[in-house]
Formats: structure tokens, sequence, C-alpha cells
């Protein structure tokens, strides 16, 4: 690396960038808060069909001078790419938010990253000026026209996978297949990447060289194909890094220049961020280019160390190299760790080689005969079969997916500076094996003597395994309470002393699958591989809604387990009690019910049910919530559902009768209150505060909601009883941790 200062500059400016606060580089266009536009204008730059309408990505609009604007318009429109648009009222437009919760994806850095400032929803848009941008245009046309060949020869599931693998087009991917290539450890085979370029470009380069043809007439058709397919294809983030590796790699061949790929990787790192430097803090950014790191640092390192003749044992080393160099990346990012990814790759990688000029083969083909391209697509279908049954073949291996949570970046940077101290020692010891023999007879030596397992590559294990053990801890001690940012409803999370993990409730009205975005994410973030207990205070579906998606995904390789499912006993006999009871059986979670005089405890905490009792009735559902009141030591929560002013009132009846038999309620001096019903007029009432006494009040609402949550009213006599307010729209995600003593209070936003 000493010899390469391009790729030392561009380490360091990632790290720089990295540290320096994202908002630097994000456009805010129109404030939130501002009213709307009259209307919005701008060029198409971008067309995508989806299930019902388009999106269309607009430049040059009225709103930002340099962002663009992703319009999903309801009804498609014969659109060209080049024609100006506008759209009139009524129409809805929001700014892509930053995440609430930890684990939550970042929408806000993702549209950034492709300098997108603001979505709008419209029914329909006006073309007020038909001149049409021809390259644009044409490439638009070209990659529809082979999308929707490859759904005709291949079907829709197949032709779908092709489409990822070929056009770098996701649209028509199910949600299933998704799911699949991530948690086995296949999802880079859906993105364009070097292996896609290379095949394309890299091959007709030497075919042509082949045939006879000059260095330069061989060299500028295959440089313009490979700029061509990546333009075709999007270019991506890891596909304009391979174009940019795959350009200079054939430059130097026609100037006859080496090439250095570590070199050829930092000029595109270079060029990729001074474009938009938010993407060095892109999954897809860092990950390719950490793979190619792997390649190029870590595998001569290995390789210097084990030395092995045969192709797969190479392959073995390359995978694994990979694997080092972008193991605390897919932990950071996606907080689970395919466990078998190394081995899966050596199946499934040779195959690409195979898979991808047979599906250009097929497609070109189709144009002059549908039915001769069904040849060379049923090895398409054979190689794409095999990678599915592959693929759920290693998912049912136990420990398939590892749920690891997200290391602290602390650990990310241990890690990477022992690998890097690994890498330089390596070439320390290969610099003076050089100085003692001759390359030639270095290499012969090495080949004479394969791999051989010795004392250097004993060491070598044990110090790559203390540096992968420290990225593994996680340090968690006491008791800690989440309340989540789920919009208009309730999730709510709870971490014992002892290790017990509990959810609260998780629904959202107004968050659209809010268990596949917000909780499980949040949940795996955290490394919970398995939820002890889920509680459900009522059968409201802003309480509840999230809760189904989970027991649903239970039992699936990478998801989070459930181990019960407690119900209110009033309303096990429901409809939704019923439904979810059936649900929770068929996926294997035991259910039990719960009422008040209940208790659940482990070493270090009691979580005990005040309310309801087994006969009460009450005029609203909401009030039949249960109440749980958890306890630590002498620090106390009070979690109450949606529970109402009535529920109030008779659950302070109950105790004052209790006080009244000398007996001590359980309600006074509570440490934290979890407000009922989303901070409703109609509940946390002066009396019941007057008992209750909380330091800190807890409300879990949705943004600007139609309800109006929280009151003012109930601000104020939170306000009146001295408590502090913490509200999600405001904090985030909220965080209680206590000692069993004292406890803090960390907000997602400021935290």
């Amino acid at each position: 690396m000493r010899k390469r200062p391009l790729c030392m500059a561009v380490l360091t400016g990632i790290l720089v960038l990295w540290l320096l606060p994202a908002g630097i580089w994000m456009e805010d266009p129109i404030p939130a808060g501002e009213e709307q536009p009259e209307f919005v204008t701008g060029q198409v730059c971008g067309l995508e069909a989806k299930e019902a309408g388009q999106a269309v990505c607009l430049k040059h609009t009225n709103l930002s001078d340099t962002g663009k604007i992703l319009v999903y318009l309801n009804a498609e429109q014969h659109l060209s790419i080049g024609n100006t648009l506008k759209i009139k009222q009524p129409f809805e437009w929001k700014k892509p938010m930053p995440p609430g919760n930890p684990g939550q994806f970042d929408a806000q850095l993702y549209y950034q990253t492709k300098k997108i400032v603001l979505l709008c929803y419209a029914d329909e848009a006006t073309v007020t000026d038909e001149a049409i941008c021809w390259p644009g245009q044409v490439l638009y046309q070209i990659r529809d026209r082979l999308g929707k060949q490859c759904l005709m020869i291949f079907g829709e599931k197949r032709g779908s996978i092709l489409k990822a693998m070929l056009l770098g087009d996701r649209t028509e991917l199910a949600e299933e297949t998704k799911d699949l290539y991530q948690k086995s450890g296949m999802s880079h085979l859906l993105a364009i990447s070097g292996l896609h370029i290379s095949i394309l470009g890299m091959s007709l380069y030497r075919f042509l060289r082949k045939l006879g043809a000059s260095y330069w007439l061989s060299g500028i058709p295959a440089m313009l194909v490979i700029f061509l397919y990546g333009v075709l294809t999007g270019m991506g983030t890891s596909t304009e890094r391979a174009v940019v590796m795959c350009l200079l790699a054939v430059l130097a061949d026609l100037l006859g220049r080496s090439y250095d790929m570590l070199t050829a990787l930092a000029a595109s790192a270079l060029l990729i961020l001074l474009q938009q430097p938010l993407q060095a803090r892109n999954a897809s950014f860092l990950l390719s280019f950490a793979a190619v790191l792997g390649i190029g640092l870590m595998y001569p390192a290995l390789s210097g160390l084990c030395p092995v003749r045969k192709k797969t044992g190479q392959a073995l080393l390359a995978s694994l190299s990979i694997q080092l160099f972008t193991f605390p990346l897919i932990q950071y990012f996606y907080y689970e760790i395919p466990v078998y990814a190394v081995l899966l790759n050596l199946c499934v990688i040779p195959l690409m080689g195979l898979l991808l000029p047979t599906g250009i083969l097929s497609l070109t083909v189709s144009f002059l005969s549908l039915r001769a391209s069904w040849l060379p697509a049923i090895l398409c279908r054979a190689i794409l079969a095999l990678y599915e049954w592959l693929g759920n073949g290693f998912l049912q291996i136990p420990g398939a997916v590892w749920i690891c949570g997200k290391p602290e970046l602390w650990q990310m940077a241990v890690y990477y500076l022992g690998i890097a101290g690994f890498v330089f020692r390596r070439c320390r010891i290969r610099e003076k094996e050089k100085k003692g023999a001759g390359e030639g007879a270095e290499q012969e030596d090495r080949n004479k003597r394969g791999c051989r397992f010795g004392k250097q590559q004993m060491i070598c294990v044990l110090y790559l395994l203390i540096f992968n053990s420290c990225l593994l801890l996680r340090f968690q001690s006491g008791f800690s309470f989440t309340m989540l940012d789920v919009g208009q409803g309730d999730g709510l999370f709870l971490r014992t002393a002892g290790g017990t993990t509990c959810l609260m409730d998780g629904g959202s009205s107004t968050v659209r699958d809010v268990g596949t975005y917000r909780l499980e994410p949040f949940l795996k973030s955290q490394g919970v591989q398995k939820l002890y207990y889920i509680f459900l205070t009522h059968m409201d579906g802003d309480h509840i809604s999230g809760v189904r998606e989970l027991l649903e995904m239970a039992g699936i390789p990478g998801s989070v387990s459930i181990g019960t499912l407690v119900l209110p006993e009033q309303m096990m006999q429901s409809e939704k009690g019923q439904e979810l009871k059936e649900l929770a059986e068929e996926k294997g979670v035991t259910v039990q019910s719960f009422r008040e005089g209940m208790c659940l405890r482990d070493k270090s905490t009691e979580i005990c049910c005040l309310h309801p009792g087994r006969d009460e009735s009450y005029t609203d559902e909401n009030d039949a919530s249960l109440v749980l009141k958890v306890t630590y030591g002498n620090f106390s929560l009070l979690l109450t559902g949606d529970l109402g002013e009535e529920g109030e009132e008779k659950l302070l009846e109950k105790l004052t009768d209790q006080k009244g038999n000398g007996q001590d309620t359980i309600l006074e001096n509570c440490d934290v209150l979890k407000a009922g019903h989303h901070g409703s007029r109609a509940s946390t009432s002066e009396a019941w505060l007057a008992v209750v006494q909380p330091k800190v009040t807890l409300i879990s609402c949705g943004e600007d909601n139609s309800y109006g949550h929280p009151h003012s009213e109930t601000l104020e006599r939170l306000k009146k009883s001295g408590s502090a307010i913490l509200t999600t729209p405001e904090c985030g995600a909220i965080t209680i941790r206590s000692d069993g003593e004292k406890f803090r209070v960390f907000t997602y936003y400021t935290s």
C-alpha cells in the first residue's frame, strides 16, 4: 500500500467522510412544514413500471436546483425520457425520512445517494414538452424490451431473477426470492458486478484478439460495450465500480502498461465519491469495495501462507478472503451472518460463467425466433432451479443464519486494524522470501509443498479468530426498555438483566408492514434471536399488526423465534384473539392467558398484571387493556396499553380498597409511565397521575396523526404533575436503562 498513494488517499477520504456529519452533503429542498406548491414540474430522467401505475424520476424541477423528485403515478401513462411534465394539485409530497429506530432502514440516505430529495404521489401528469432524449430513451426501450423477453421466455419467477442478474432490474422479484438469496449469502449474484462486466466486456475483448484483431480494434468495441452495458443496467454503485475497473484494465492493455487492481479500485472509488460523497456510508458501496479489497489484499496473504494448486482450493481461499473483509460490514448493515455462505458460493459462482452467457444467448435468439430461444433457456432454468435448491438446502442446516446484532464502530475499527496488521506482516514475510530466492524458485517450492497445516498456519488461524471474536462480543448489562417509533401504535421492547426478552404490543395504523420493516430489524440489531414473551394488551390493530407479521415469519430460517404469546384472558375468546392463538399454535408458539394478580419472574425482574380482573366488563374495550407493572430492584415501569379514564378509575378503586385494608398500593411513585391510549384526552387523568406520580412519561403516537394525539389537555395534566414528557415523533425510539436503583433515558434522535 506504500507504493499506492491513491489507495491510501481514498481510504483516508472514506474514513473522513464517515466521521463528518452526513447532513453536510444532504440537499434540503422545501421545508416539510411549508405550504404545498401549486404544481411540480421537471424533466423525465427515469421510468419504472409498478404493479399499480409507474414511478417517474424528474430532474431540473421547480422545487430543487440539483436534486431529483421521484413521482409515483397511480395510472400508467405513455411517457418518454426527456419529456417535461407538470403535475397539478391534488398531489402529496414528502421528504424521505431518516430512521426513527435502531436497525431501521435509512430511507433518507438511500434516496439522497441517488440525489432524490422528494417523493411525490399523484394521479396523473401532463406533458408540457414532448422533447425526447434519444440516447436515454433508446436504452430505456431496450431494457424494457429485454425485461419483457425475460419474463416471456423464463416465466415470471425465473424471469424476474434473470432480469435482476442481467439488467439490474429487481422490480419483479418476489420477496421470498430476495430473502432466499440474502439469507443464504447469494444476494451478490443479483447485483451487476465485476463478474457480469468481465464476462460480457472482457470476454469480447479476448475473443476479438483471438480472431486476430489489433489491440485497438479489439479494445475500443469492448470498452464501448462495457460502458453501454453499465448505462443500460442503471449504473448502480457496484456496476459503476466494475465498469471503471474493466475500462482501466482494457486501456492499460492497449497502452502496454501493467494493470494494478487496487489502484483501479481506488480510482473508481474516487470517481463515485466525487459525484456523491454520501456513498461512503452506503452499504452497496462499502460491500462492493470491501469484496475487491479482500481479493487484492487478503487473498495474496492467505495464498502465500497456504499455497494451493487446485482451482477448488483457490476458489475457497478467494471466497474466504472476501468474507473476511466484508464480515464486519454485513453485521453492521444486516445484523445477521449467512454461516455457510463461503461453501455455498463455491457451488454457485462458477455456474455464473455459464448462466450469464446462455441467458444473453437466449435473449438474443428470442428476437429472431422465440421457439429457438428455448434451447439455451433450458440450461438457464436448470441452473436457477439448482440455485434455489441449494439455497433452500443450506438454509435447512441448523444455524444457517446467525442473528449477531450490530457491532460498535470501535469493534469494527479494531477488527480492520487487526486484518491490516496481518496483511502487512504477510507482505513483509513475502518480500524477505523474494530476496532470499528467485520468484520462480519460490513458486516452484510452493507448488511442491502444497498446502500444509503447520505452526505458521496455526498462528494465523488463532490470530484471525481473536479479532473475529472481538467483533462478535456484545456488551449488555442491567435492565433496558425501548419504546419504538412505530407511527400511530405501540411497540415496546424489554430486556431484563437476566437476559429475558419481551415485546409488549407491536402494531401500527399508519406504518405499513411495521413488523417487517421496524420491529424485526430493531430486534436483529439488538442481537435478539428469540423473544421469550410477546404480551398483547388488547386486540386493536395498532397494537397487534406487527406481532401478526412476526408470528407468520416465526420458524423461517433467519427470523426471530418466539417462545410464548401472552393474551388478555378476557380477549382469548374474541375473534382476533382466536385468530392469533391459532396462528401461534400453528407456528409452535405457546399461548398463555394473563389477568389481574398473575406475575412472570426471572432472576432479576418481575412483570405483574394489575388489570383487568376475570369478571370485569367495560363499555370500551380499551379499558380492558392489560396493565403491567415491571419491577427491577427499586426501579418500576408501568405499561397501560390503551387504558382510558374508566379503566383507570376502576383500578384506582381496587387499589384504594387494598390500601384501606392495610395493604400498600403498588401504583405509587412509579419511575416511568407509558401513557394510555397514545396520550388521548380520555386517559391519564389527574386522579391517576396523583397516585402514580411518574418521573418520566412516554407517549407513542404518529406524527400529525388524524386523532390529534397527544391531546393538549393530557400534556397539560402531565406538566402540572411534574412529569417529564417524551414522545416518539420528537425523540424517535426512547430507551430506558437501569441498574435497579437509578435509570437513564436515551432518545434515538439525540443520542
